[in-house]
């Protein structure tokens, strides 16, 4: 199946993200599982989950030919506000409230995803940079 060139690049930044979202929530459930508290075992999914996506949007969603070093300075850069706002999130839902860190975790991936894309699409990624 062909993927017309209008949705080529939404959906293969859902399909990395979903990549990217898999990494992330599998280091967070791991470092709690060895009993990580909460912001850093956020912290640890964060580092690893940004690693991936930069690489995965660089080559495979965008495409992008600039320069590297400068790009993922800025991709980091971007990142540390959806970071800030997912470790936000998990320590009022879950220290705070007492949710459950595994659904409060999914449930940030939504809020993250989104965030990481608009960054991405109209800061990181754009065409002409």
């Amino acid at each position: 199946m062909r993927i017309t060139k209008k949705y080529r690049e939404p959906a293969l930044y859902v399909f990395f993200g979903g990549l990217t979202t898999l990494v992330s929530v599998a280091v967070q459930f791991g470092a709690d599982y060895l009993g990580a508290n909460v912001a850093l075992a956020t912290t640890i999914s964060w580092v690893c989950a940004v690693a991936f996506a930069y690489v995965c949007n660089r080559l495979f969603v965008f495409k992008s030919k600039a320069h590297w070093l400068k790009q993922a300075i800025t991709f980091y850069g971007a990142r540390l506000a959806t970071y800030f706002l997912e470790l936000g999130f998990m320590l009022v839902t879950v220290e705070v409230l007492l949710f459950n860190m595994h659904a409060m975790k999914l449930t940030a991936q939504v809020f993250v995803l989104t965030g990481n894309y608009l960054l991405s699409k109209f800061f990181i990624f754009r065409k002409g940079k």
